[in-house]
């Protein structure tokens, strides 16, 4: 789980909010910087000005995320244009200091459960905008992270391949996976099952949070 308590940074105003394990969040706020903050302070490369964030992992609270705990989908493309989504997964296995041993096997298992198999030797220019956002995720989920954090990935794409994106996150989800949507898209239509919260509005849920 993650708790936010009463934290400011920026834009974000005395913003708390308790992230259960195992769900699936959607945070909606149309103002991007203010998602790029939280997005920033998950991974920890911005601090908050006042307030606290905590991390759970095994019964243990940390203001530091543990290693491997979370992965995350960028808004922007970061696949290297030169090199093909194989070649790109397998780079960032390695840069990562995964196990490469049948490393083609991990990977080609990560493009089946993102639904890009039949892209694996494709390079990030020859991808649709949805199949990037599926190639970030890819990334994101090569160590099989406990906690999947996406920063807006709805905002480029339409009605349907947005649609295609709800059901593979869905889909991760089940996998015990637990998923923190950033959205400024507006509406979604995530179906049941997902929790929806505002910026402006969370409040937190328990204040025994330090255990």
């Amino acid at each position: 789980m993650i708790i936010f308590n009463k934290v400011s940074k920026d834009k974000l105003k005395n913003f708390s909010l308790y992230i259960k394990a195992g769900e699936l969040l959607c945070i909606n706020e149309e103002d991007q910087d203010v998602l790029k903050t939280i997005f920033e302070l998950l991974r920890g490369r911005e601090k908050p000005e006042q307030g606290v964030i905590r991390y759970q992992d095994k019964g243990v609270y940390s203001s530091k995320a543990p290693g491997n705990f979370l992965g995350f989908v960028y808004r922007e493309n970061l696949l290297l244009p030169d090199r093909s989504l194989e070649e790109n997964l397998a780079y960032i296995m390695q840069v990562r200091d995964l196990e490469m041993r049948n490393h083609h096997v991990m990977v080609r298992r990560i493009l089946d459960i993102v639904d890009l198999q039949h892209c694996s030797n494709k390079k990030p220019g020859d991808l649709l905008e949805h199949q990037i956002v599926r190639a970030n995720i890819a990334q994101a989920i090569l160590s099989y992270p406990p906690v999947l954090v996406l920063e807006d990935p709805f905002s480029k794409l339409d009605e349907v391949n947005g649609r295609g994106i709800i059901n593979l996150i869905k889909r991760l989800n089940k996998f015990s996976m637990t998923i923190v949507l950033l959205n400024s898209s507006g509406k979604l239509l995530l179906g049941k099952g997902v929790r929806q919260v505002k910026v402006k509005e969370v409040f937190l849920e328990r204040k025994d949070y330090y255990g």
